[in-house]
């Protein structure tokens, strides 16, 4: 393979015999490719590295403030993550729940269950009172949208009329393909 392919638009030419790229008036050579690699590739090492240490800082600093907690301090503050953990879980299936309970409204009223993120809300009774608002909303807009659509003058109605020859179209002759 060619180390100098013509990979972005911004490289203009490429002079193969030495491994340059040209770009905008400026040369880089693969050295300076390799060097700009490394150093991005420092960089990130960096910042994990910092992330890493960090975590463990974190961590140690929790297991030293829990060491010195008495065991009904630690009983107490397990019971109050566990019900902290339940009260989310329990909140995450009532949204479920409501989120069905809102697609089946807005099927009712034939609108379209796309908009149920709209209306969801832990509160069932707030969320069939956003699901009305939006069903009144979305009918006035579609009302609305069809009559701006089917404005203007509507077309005559010639089936009434007592020219009958005049409207009517004989057919006569041959027809050739």
């Amino acid at each position: 393979m060619e180390d100098t392919k013509q990979t972005t638009q911004s490289v203009n030419t490429a002079d193969t015999g030495t491994n340059e790229v040209k770009n905008a008036g400026k040369t880089f050579t693969q050295a300076d490719m390799d060097n700009l690699a490394g150093k991005i590739r420092g960089e990130e090492k960096a910042k994990n590295e910092q992330a890493i240490n960090e975590a463990v800082k974190n961590a140690i600093a929790e297991y030293e403030r829990q060491a010195k907690l008495t065991e009904e301090e630690r009983e107490k503050e397990i019971k109050t993550k566990r019900e902290a953990e339940l009260k989310e879980r329990e909140e995450k299936i009532t949204l479920r729940e409501r989120r069905l309970e809102a697609q089946e409204l807005l099927q009712e009223k034939k609108i379209p269950i796309d908009l149920v993120d709209f209306v969801v809300d832990l509160d069932a009774n707030v969320t069939k009172q956003n699901v009305e608002k939006l069903a009144k909303t979305y009918n006035k807009s579609v009302e609305t949208g069809v009559s701006s659509k089917l404005g203007g003058t509507p077309p005559k109605d010639f089936s009434n009329s007592n020219d009958t020859e005049k409207n009517t179209h004989k057919y006569s002759g041959r027809v050739s393909f």
